[in-house]
């Protein structure tokens, strides 16, 4: 699977994101670029581990990333298509700044990461499991790091095994860079012994020419002779005259018997040598030097020693370091062979003829291995034949051999798992290693199976009601969708419950919870085994099969009737009966052009119909759907064009104070001027401009263009402004409230904003978490249609409003009956206990105008005290003078 984050040459203009920088900085990018690893060919070695982390996670991606001051570099890439990054979008760059793993569960909820470029975009980065790598201990220089694009968490099985990878990861650097070192001083040392051997034969030339680098000892009388050579060795002057008792001086003190010892050998014995030893020079540098020596005769008589010198400080040095570089690639590769051996997998690694040349005692383990039947050089044929005797293995040997190496030679790591006989299941993944031969890991995997099987499960079903979820659903859409339909029909059905929220409400979520899986068990018994009954979210279900085209229509109707019929029952609530019923929109189709989403919607639209039409019951979807659709897509594209063209107009109601007995404010009300669509009421107009998302932009300029006409009006005068569930919970309604009403220079306190009950079901938290911050800025706001909602008294204690509007539905007509009065004088008295001001919608004549005073509300509004007027004819009129006491 591979990720794009772009090529490489990508214009990265998001620069907003300040990383983290360990504390050792400068010292860390000292210690990476020391390594010389950076912008090197890609390894297989490397390619291995990230692979490997890739399988064991089950994560597309799995990186090793060097970073360095401006990119991260990807020394391997698994999954993903480039080789570097810059540095301030990187995950990895917060993971470097300690020693310990940084695991991102979701970073869509992160607060460090949810804006990045990486998370918004390709390649959509979620999950991120990083283990710091150090070489060192002190420098972290990278990470090996696991990726998703899905939420999920890391158990500390996951954790360790990915820290045990990082841990191989960490010895091939270091097996870099001193491989590396190795070569350079052995090609020094290759280079110094050719010069050597070269200056050896020219020195014997040389010294019979010049006697350059030479040195002769006259026995009688006693005189001792340097070349120019010897005695720029010894970093004296070219007329300095040498003495035999104070030339022994120029050497280190723990040279100087050896030499002396040579010299008597010499002249007693005859015998030559040839030594190297450290040299003290006159300027204090310690050097290394190879003396040689030997006896001259003359008549039968010794007569001198003569010799050669030569300043080998630097092959000695080479020769040092070569051999310190062999010392430390040994322990290093002890330090690896602990490292295996301390893993909680099973490693074994097989030459290019198959042989095995290292494992682990996990390995044995995971593999129930006979002691000693794991030996080196063992091929793997001869374990499988092991295996095959105690019946663990099943097959062709040599088939399976074959077929391994065969997939081995594309490059590519091979996983698998398998059964042992007592139920273990083992998974194994050969990684191809360079120059033949793979590395394999073993793990005991059972645990991890079965709980992915249980995953698996999870996430295809409601947890609660145990029906396939939303995501199984769709799943098996999409699938029947693409079956032939010449023979059979698709049959869906969705289902939303009715009065459920009320219950919900009124019970409390528990028996809300209770309820539904109730639901779903009757759903289970209105169907077939064979057909897919989901719960899609809150109380909205489906069902989905496929029949033949003859009774499909017919069977679709039976299975709504069953389904209305069985949830019309009663339930049993708490300690109470309740009946709740269903409705349920159709949509049968054999059309293969038909795709999905349209099933769904034709379904849905059939919802609508019977949600619309009074509930409980069931519509096919029919032609006179498809016309109604048609209707309101030309009303929404015309909606859109009047956002657009900045055609729709404002109109203002006055508002009277009841106690004061004067105008007091207005409230702002959209109006459509199109004539050609005059059926379109202000009601229809905000329906569609939610459905089409146009309601942000028409809340907008509501907003401004109100408190534009507002501003002109005395500063005692209140103005009104209603506002849609879409508007809120996101903090962009707060951060226009503010910005509009400094514009247009309007006190805080004159602005009303009035939410209806279904403002704070969209999404509770965080609206009356914005809405509280709007408040605290001097804004009031108010409860609108108070006591049409379920739950509109427990949201009075939710919210501590300014003022609640009676719904107008209790005050119709000429006059209030005596349940109407029971309710606005109920609504009148709490609000006067709550201490909340309380105003009366839908005032249309003197009797009600006089009985709603009556009753002690505060504030009125209704056509019989002033219709809406027109912003451009609106003017002000202090007085009631519709009012009569």
């Amino acid at each position: 699977m591979c990720s794009t984050f772009g090529s490489e040459s990508q214009d990265w203009k998001i620069r907003l994101f300040s990383q983290p920088k360990p504390r050792n900085e400068s010292a860390r990018l000292r210690a990476l670029r020391d390594l010389k690893i950076m912008g090197t060919d890609q390894c297989k070695k490397f390619d291995a581990i990230t692979q490997l982390a890739s399988r064991i996670l089950g994560c597309p991606i799995a990186l090793v990333s060097l970073v360095d001051e401006r990119q991260q570099w990807f020394k391997s890439n698994t999954g993903l298509d480039v080789r570097s990054t810059p540095r301030d979008v990187a995950f990895c760059a917060h993971a470097i700044v300690d020693q310990v793993p940084l695991i991102v569960p979701d970073a869509r909820l992160d607060d460090r990461f949810r804006s990045n470029p990486l998370v918004i975009g390709h390649p959509n980065i979620v999950f991120y499991a990083g283990i710091p790598l150090s070489v060192d201990g002190e420098h972290n220089l990278g990470t090996l790091c696991a990726i998703d694009n899905k939420p999920r968490t890391l158990s500390r099985d996951e954790v360790e095994q990915l820290s045990q990878l990082a841990k191989l990861a960490e010895a091939l650097i270091a097996a870099h860079y001193e491989q590396r070192e190795l070569e350079l001083s052995r090609a020094a040392e290759a280079n110094k012994r050719d010069a050597l051997e070269r200056s050896v034969t020219l020195l014997e030339q040389v010294k019979e020419l010049s006697g350059v680098g030479g040195w002769e000892l006259r026995l009688n009388p006693t005189s001792l002779a340097w070349t120019n050579e010897t005695k720029r060795i010894h970093e004296v002057d070219e007329d300095y005259e040498p003495q035999l008792d104070t030339a022994i001086d120029f050497y280190a003190p723990e040279s100087r018997d050896i030499i002396r010892a040579c010299v008597n050998d010499a002249i007693e014995k005859g015998t030559p040598w040839d030594v190297e030893l450290p040299l003290i020079t006159a300027l204090g540098r310690r050097v290394w030097v190879r003396t040689m020596g030997r006896p001259v005769y003359q008549d039968d008589h010794m007569v001198s020693l003569i010799g050669a010198f030569q300043d080998i400080t630097r092959t000695t040095e080479a020769h040092a370091k070569v051999v310190a570089s062999e010392e430390f690639a040994r322990l290093r590769s002890e330090q690896f062979q602990t490292v295996i051996d301390n893993m909680d997998e099973g490693v074994s690694v097989f030459d290019h003829n198959a042989c095995i040349t290292m494992w682990n005692r996990r390995y044995i383990d995971v593999f129930r291995k006979p002691e000693g039947e794991v030996k080196l050089g063992t091929s793997l044929k001869q374990l499988l034949e092991c295996e095959q005797e105690r019946g663990e293995f099943e097959g062709d040997i040599d088939q399976h051999l074959d077929e391994l190496i065969a997939k081995l030679s594309t490059g590519s790591a091979q996983t698998f798992q398998f059964r042992t006989r007592d139920g273990t299941i083992v998974q194994s993944t050969h990684a191809p290693l360079p120059g033949g031969g793979w590395v394999g890991t073993h793990s005991d995997v059972t645990a991890r199976v079965i709980a992915a099987e249980r995953d698996e499960y999870a996430a295809r079903h409601d947890a609660l009601t145990g029906l396939a979820n939303s995501l199984e659903f769709h799943n098996q859409l999409n699938e029947l969708a693409n079956v032939d339909r010449n023979e059979r029909a698709i049959v869906l059905l969705l289902i939303d419950l009715d009065r459920f929220k009320e219950i919900n409400d009124t019970y409390g979520h528990q028996a809300g919870d209770d309820l539904l899986k109730e639901v779903a068990k009757r759903l289970k018994e209105c169907t077939r085994e064979c057909d897919l009954v989901a719960r899609l979210g809150g109380d909205e279900f489906a069902f989905l099969t496929k029949c033949k085209h003859a009774n499909a229509k017919s069977h679709a109707i039976a299975i709504a009737r069953r389904i209305n019929e069985s949830v019309r029952r009663p339930f049993a609530v708490a300690s109470s009966q309740e009946i709740i019923g269903a409705s349920v929109g159709i949509c049968v189709s054999d059309d293969p052009n038909l795709e999905p989403d349209e099933l769904i919607g034709r379904a849905d639209r059939a919802l609508y119909k019977v949600k619309s039409s009074g509930r409980g019951s069931f519509y096919y979807h029919d032609d006179i759907l498809d016309a109604e659709e048609l209707k309101k897509r030309r009303l929404a594209s015309e909606v859109r064009s009047a956002v657009q063209d900045s055609s729709l107009a404002l109109a203002f109601q006055p508002i009277y104070d009841l106690k004061k007995l004067e105008f007091c404010g207005a409230e702002a009300l959209i109006r459509w001027g199109n004539p050609q669509t005059p059926e379109l009421q202000p009601n229809d107009l905000i329906r569609i401009a939610e459905e089409t998302g146009a309601i942000n932009e028409i809340g907008t300029w509501v907003l401004n263009e109100s408190l534009s006409r507002a501003r002109a009006w005395p500063d005692d005068l209140t103005l009104s402004v209603n506002v849609s569930p879409s508007q809120l919970g996101r903090g962009v309604f707060r951060d226009l409230v503010a910005a509009s009403l400094s514009h247009h220079n309007v006190a805080p306190e004159r602005l009303e904003l009035e939410i209806t009950e279904q403002v704070l079901i969209k999404d509770e938290n965080n609206t009356i978490a914005e809405l509280k911050e709007i408040q605290a800025t001097g804004v009031r706001i108010v409860l609108d249609d108070f006591g049409t909602g379920y739950a509109s008294l427990s949201y009075l204690q939710k919210f501590p409003f300014d003022k609640i509007k009676v719904d107008r539905s209790f005050v119709s007509g000429d006059s209030l009956g005596a349940q109407s009065r029971a309710i606005v004088s109920s609504i009148a008295t709490l609000a006067r206990e709550l201490g909340i001001p309380c105003t009366v919608e839908g005032v249309e004549s003197q009797q009600k105008l006089d009985q709603i005073v009556a009753l002690g509300c505060d504030f009125a509004q209704g056509f019989y005290l002033s219709e809406p007027i027109k912003a451009e004819a609106f003017h002000f009129q202090k007085e009631l003078m519709f009012f009569v006491a």
